[in-house]
């Protein structure tokens, strides 16, 4: 009897056995799906639970992963392995706040340990929480050096508008790694808006030396050679680039302005309208266009081009009407109004027809400058369109009252005037 228990008990062994190294066999050879399988078939424990959350989550099947997660850690929630692993699938199915809550307990657990405070770091950083993520990494870098860390300070302060401290880190990440082209990028993003036209040569020479096929960066390059007004040598870079195919619009409006600076208009005219195509909002691509335009020989297309540039350039005349009427009422209000009539007159240039503004002007000149020849003009002006307004006089009693009200005035303008000069 002893000897038949005894083999039960060996072949159970083996049995499972068996089926644990299936297990490992499935997950050696990433096959996951038939790992659930069998873990399925196993008496149901903790550490199998957690495997078989792990098998979810490696073939994307988060929510599932979840389920079985949130029920570990809800019966112990020491379980660092089923924290870091819910945190990790809340963070893959975009539920960072959930992600943040997990990470935190992990770290909360294990406050020295490296990869807790790295997860935790990561998720402030998708969060978008800036202040804390250059918080954590700097209580990091206190100690020790992790050049990973540098560009996600160059981003933080980039993000901060703290551009010192964002080139500060971007250059310290692209000297740890120099092949690092992302940073690079950024990086050359803010010394072209920095205008550092110089550092941005710099910097994108020394990676081209290593890497001369990278797109972007040449691209950067050129765009420093002609703001920096060294045209041969950005026609090089970026036409090298045209003729790699690369047809984007800051390569042919740079490519283009270079020419433009060494008067080739032809090759100004054929990259300016290339870039022209691609955006015609870039308003300050109009003057080159249109100038290449007819110095090559398009002067229609040049016409159309500049004609267009200056609608874009100069308001309408109502929306200008708009600006300097309201000018002109601020002016009135600051009692000053040697400047008030100023933008009346420019109210009046824009809108021919307003009437009421010589009728102002001239009140102006009357009652307040005391300058009864300059008053006579305007009122003389306004009294010019009292043929325009009589159609509108029967509707508009108040019209006309200002017709009767200038007459009226004039003649006793016009009297003044007469006594003035005999009176001399």
């Amino acid at each position: 009897m002893k000897k038949v228990i005894v083999g039960l008990l060996i072949c159970c062994s083996i049995g499972i056995q068996a089926q644990n190294n299936a297990i490992q066999n499935a997950l050696k050879t990433y096959d996951y799906e038939q790992a659930i399988k069998l873990i399925a078939k196993e008496r149901k424990t903790p550490e199998m639970d957690l495997l078989k959350a792990k098998c979810f989550k490696n073939i994307a099947l988060y929510n599932d992963a979840i389920v079985l997660l949130e029920e570990l850690v809800k019966h112990d929630i020491s379980n660092n392995s089923a924290v870091n692993e819910l945190a990790d699938c809340y963070q893959q199915v975009g539920n960072f706040s959930k992600s943040k809550l997990y990470y935190f307990m992990a770290l909360q657990s294990n406050p020295t340990n490296r990869f807790a405070q790295l997860n935790y770091l990561n998720i402030n950083y998708k969060l978008k929480d800036w202040k804390q993520t250059i918080q954590l990494a700097h209580s990091i870098l206190e100690k020790d050096s992790l050049p990973f860390l540098f560009p996600v300070l160059g981003d933080c302060f980039a993000q901060l508008s703290k551009t010192d401290s964002a080139i500060y880190y971007y250059k310290k990440a692209v000297i740890s790694n120099p092949e690092d082209y992302n940073t690079l990028s950024k990086l050359s993003g803010i010394y072209l808006h920095a205008e550092k036209y110089t550092d941005l040569i710099n910097s994108t020479n020394r990676f081209i030396l290593s890497d001369s096929s990278n797109q972007v960066i040449n691209q950067y390059n050129g765009i420093g050679l002609c703001l920096n007004k060294n045209y041969e040598r950005a026609i090089y870079r970026l036409n090298k680039l045209f003729q790699q195919g690369d047809s984007s619009f800051l390569t042919n409006y740079y490519l283009g302005a270079s020419y433009f600076a060494i008067q080739d208009y032809i090759s100004a005219f054929d990259q300016l309208n290339r870039a022209y195509n691609k955006d015609s909002s870039n308003i300050g691509m109009y003057y080159y266009l249109g100038k290449s335009a007819i110095f090559s020989g398009h002067q229609q297309k040049g016409i159309q081009v500049l004609s267009k540039g200056l609608t874009m350039l100069i308001p309408n005349d109502s929306v200008l009407f708009n600006y300097y009427y309201n000018i002109s009422q601020a002016y009135n209000r600051l009692n000053k109004p040697t400047e008030e009539i100023k933008y009346l007159k420019l109210c009046c240039q824009c809108l021919p027809g307003y009437r009421l503004g010589l009728y102002t002007i001239g009140s102006i000149y009357d009652n307040t400058l005391k300058k009864p020849e300059e008053a006579m003009k305007y009122y003389n002006l306004f009294m010019a369109t009292r043929s325009n307004a009589k159609a509108d006089s029967s509707n508009s009693p108040q019209t006309a009252s200002y017709y009767n009200a200038t007459q009226a005035r004039m003649n006793e303008l016009k009297e003044d005037l007469e006594q003035a000069k005999t009176k001399y």
